[in-house]
């Protein structure tokens, strides 16, 4: 089992620490080794010079007995004695003062380092941080790193580049998308004109007629996928690459009542019952136009992915820092894994892509007004059958507007 890894600043330190504390150590080391050197080759010195070998001794060393030294003798030898023992402890007081000043000096070592890394890592941090924070909703934003120009602003520069790129691209796509929506708009209105008239003029076959109506109804929902294209691209572009000077606000519940009362009428031909709360103001921090068409996304699906004679059930309310609304209809049973993918592109949840009304970018739509926002959509399957659907904003802060 391993322990748990230093991380890069800690490792840093470490190691500039190390190398002013390996270094110290060497400094004093050779410090204490030459002092005592020099200290020896005096204490020689002297002892050379004050003292005249005995007869019969060499280097100390006597043979046979020992001649009687002199009053001056023996004060010399007092005195190389003494001057051994001075010399004995400046050698040992210079190990514990080299001692002392290397454990200050790791100490200073340490904080230093810690000083140096801190510094270093400090702008790099910054770039993390600010790049954790850049999505696609936010792709105007760039990290205009301060500070000289080395290698970390280098970094920082090439950041804001890719973004200057990904941001150029991500604006193509869309207006591409925009652009090709409204080319097809044209030849899908002339074909819907050219079936739906020859067939209330009564001029089409009877035997023709049930294609017709396949082609008109063919027709009627590539009309809804342009139509849901442009929303997703239209949501898109407002919501990124500025941001808003002025901080617009809603009437969540509002804007749930007007649609429902848009949609009360299919629901009652299909016998769905709609629970809904009683009109009150409930306002959040978002865009009125963007927000009704979450809304209306969000009420069709809870509609169109319903049973006959099944139910939709519509809560609003307010925590302390959201403004939500949940949808809970009847439908089919899915899994968890399933109700996250919804919010996909094209994704109808395992149903045929033929199969219902739609064309699989409701809530897809939801999610890209949602998080243009600064709010969040949460998908979960909904006991006995169906889908639960929250909607989270900001609320509106007093004076907003």
């Amino acid at each position: 089992m391993t322990g748990r890894r230093w991380g890069f600043r800690a490792r840093l330190t470490a190691l500039i620490a190390a190398a002013f504390i390996l270094g110290g150590t060497a400094l004093l080391a050779v410090q204490y080794l030459v002092v005592q050197r020099l200290i020896e080759a005096d204490v020689r010195t002297i002892a050379e010079i004050r003292f005249e070998p005995l007869e019969g001794c060499v280097r100390g060393v006597c043979k046979g007995p020992v001649p009687h030294a002199s009053d001056d003798e023996a004060q010399m030898a007092a005195t190389f004695e003494y001057t051994s023992e001075l010399s004995d402890g400046v050698a040992s007081d210079l190990l514990v003062w080299s001692v002392v000043v290397l454990a200050i000096f790791a100490v200073v070592a340490v904080v230093a380092a810690g000083w140096l890394s801190r510094r270093s890592l400090g702008r790099i941090a910054q770039i993390t941080t600010a790049t954790r924070e850049i999505n696609r909703d936010a792709l105007h934003r760039r990290l205009a790193l301060p500070g000289p120009q080395d290698e970390i602003k280098e970094l920082g520069d090439t950041i804001d580049g890719m973004l200057d790129r990904l941001d150029d691209a991500f604006t193509r796509q869309e207006r591409f998308v925009q652009s090709a929506s409204h080319e097809l708009r044209t030849p899908l209105t002339t074909t819907r004109a050219a079936l739906e008239i020859p067939l209330a003029q009564g001029r089409v076959p009877a035997d023709l007629e049930p294609e017709v109506r396949v082609a008109l109804a063919a027709n009627a929902r590539s009309e809804r996928l342009i139509a849901a294209l442009l929303s997703v691209a239209r949501s898109a572009e407002r919501g990124r690459g500025v941001a808003r000077a002025t901080v617009l606000t809603a009437d969540l519940a509002g804007l749930v009542a007007d649609k429902l009362s848009q949609v009360r009428h299919d629901a009652t031909a299909r016998g769905i019952r709609i629970a809904a709360p009683p009109p009150r103001q409930l306002l959040a921090a978002a865009d009125p136009e963007l927000l009704e068409i979450a809304l209306g996304n969000l009420v069709e699906n809870g509609i169109g992915h319903n049973y006959d004679g099944g139910e939709l059930t519509i809560r609003v309310g307010s925590d302390e820092d959201v403004v939500w609304v949940e949808l809970e209809n009847s439908g089919r049973r899915i899994s968890n894994a399933e109700a996250a993918r919804l919010t996909e592109p094209f994704n109808r949840g395992g149903e045929s892509r033929l199969a219902g009304g739609g064309v699989g970018l409701g809530l897809t739509i939801v999610d890209t007004i949602a998080r243009d926002q600064g709010g969040s959509v949460s998908l979960a399957p909904r006991p006995g059958g169906g889908l639960l659907t929250r909607l989270a904003l900001p609320p509106a802060t007093t004076g907003a507007g």
